[in-house]
């Protein structure tokens, strides 16, 4: 039986949970709740929601959550978290998530900043939240008693089996494009002859590594795939969805490290197939075209060159910060901020007429890597050499792309020429990486 004055004593305590917390971190929390009416408000559909909610949560967060606490109470379960960052900024991801989400309606996510200020949505231009079940505001419906808690609650699930539906619905085509993407990582590394890149017949340029390390690579990648597409089909906006798969990319580096013993095969690709994957689910999701992929990228990107703001202040550099402080060259950064220009108006068309024209997916692979060796600012070659190799490498690939443009390839001088790259050390592999990502917009653009 229902019990008030328990109720009440509950909701005290929790409001001091929640200001003793606040005192300890002096930082702003989230406190998540399911927005379920009635008397018992620990049913399986308000903890199912609260859980997918509580998911997305943690996965924009991520690092910046110090504390967390989980109450269970008759007042239904309540997630509470202390997060390193601006309470503003909390509040309006908050708002995006309750808006956007397709169970969004179904939770409160109230934001508190450091000193126990409670955000409001007037704080940010915004009005109250709607009633569930018609357009006016929620708490008019509720004070008027407009709708019985029956309908409410039918409605909140109905909503979660629409959810269901959705995710099972969509299930193969998203694992469709994980196993496409996965396929073309392997395929990558299987290209030969591929100009000092390790390949299944050469270390190429490399010592710390082989085909199998880039094998074993691939494979550990496989839930990354999975999971940056899964982000990427999704209402959220691209911001969210930008911030959840950059902590992916983290726990996915991770994972790479320990399948190939510390040796960096796939760090730039994991970042760029990441947000690739990421940009065609949420254009697949939002019903539009393949050519709404690069706008998606850009948006998701317009920010990325702050990553280099204030680098003079750091204290240990990445190697792309180092050649952007030493050559001015923003790599892997500027090419997804552009969008993939270079991919999607050029080495898609030459990957696919290759195959049009009925040659080998090999010698598709090659015609693809000379043409991305010829335009790419490589990063990795530049981290290996400098400036006057990188010019090098790409004035020897222009030559080969005019060459073959509609002749076949001369696998002898190709040979000659990966000999002479094995010889000087010289390895393109931000080239390899944006070969991996033509293959796999190649392979998805069908299913749109």
């Amino acid at each position: 039986m229902f019990n008030l004055e328990e109720f009440l004593l509950m909701r005290e305590k929790r409001v001091e949970i929640q200001n003793e917390i606040i005192t300890k971190y002096k930082l702003p929390i989230l406190v998540l709740r399911a927005n379920y009416p009635g008397e018992e408000k620990n049913t399986f559909v308000s903890k199912y929601i609260l859980e997918c909610i509580k998911n997305e949560v943690l996965d924009i967060f991520n690092s910046d959550i110090i504390f967390s606490k989980k109450l269970d109470s008759i007042e239904g379960r309540t997630y509470i978290y202390s997060i390193k960052s601006n309470g503003k900024s909390i509040k309006k991801i908050a708002m995006a998530i309750e808006n956007n989400h397709q169970l969004g309606r179904c939770v409160d996510i109230d934001v508190f900043d450091f000193n126990g200020y409670p955000f409001s949505r007037k704080d940010f231009g915004g009005e109250k939240r709607q009633c569930l079940l018609c357009n006016e505001m929620s708490f008019i419906c509720s004070r008027a008693k407009n709708h019985t808690q029956d309908d409410v609650i039918s409605k909140i699930e109905s909503k979660l089996e629409a959810f269901l539906k959705f995710q099972n619905s969509n299930k193969k085509l998203l694992e469709k494009f994980a196993n496409l993407a996965l396929k073309s990582v392997v395929l990558e590394v299987s290209a030969s002859p591929s100009f000092g890149l390790v390949s299944p017949h050469s270390n190429g340029s490399h010592k710390d590594m082989d085909f199998f390390t880039f094998i074993q690579s691939s494979f550990s990648l496989t839930s990354y795939f999975n999971e940056v597409i899964k982000a990427g089909y999704s209402p959220l906006p691209i911001d969210l969805i930008f911030k959840k798969i950059r902590h992916m990319g983290k726990i996915a580096e991770k994972n790479m490290f320990l399948a190939t013993h510390n040796v960096n095969t796939h760090k730039g690709l994991i970042f760029l197939m990441g947000i690739t994957a990421a940009a065609a689910a949420k254009s697949k999701y939002e019903n539009k075209s393949f050519e709404n992929i690069p706008t998606i990228l850009k948006n998701m990107c317009k920010d990325i060159l702050k990553d280099f703001e204030h680098i003079h202040l750091k204290k240990q550099h990445t190697h792309g910060e180092k050649l952007y402080i030493k050559h001015g060259v923003v790599g892997v950064r500027g090419v997804a901020k552009n969008g993939l220009s270079m991919v999607f108006n050029g080495s898609i068309e030459i990957f696919e007429n290759s195959l049009l024209n009925n040659e080998h997916i090999n010698t598709s692979m090659i015609r693809t890597l000379i043409y991305l060796m010829s335009t790419l600012e490589d990063t990795t070659i530049l981290h290996r050499h400098d400036i006057e190799i990188l010019n090098f490498v790409k004035e020897m690939a222009k030559k080969l792309h005019i060459k073959f443009y509609n002749n076949s390839l001369d696998t002898n001088l190709l040979l000659e020429i990966e000999n002479e790259f094995i010889n000087k050390k010289i390895s393109p592999g931000g080239a390899a990486d944006l070969l991996a990502i033509t293959m796999f917009l190649s392979f998805i653009k069908k299913y749109f």
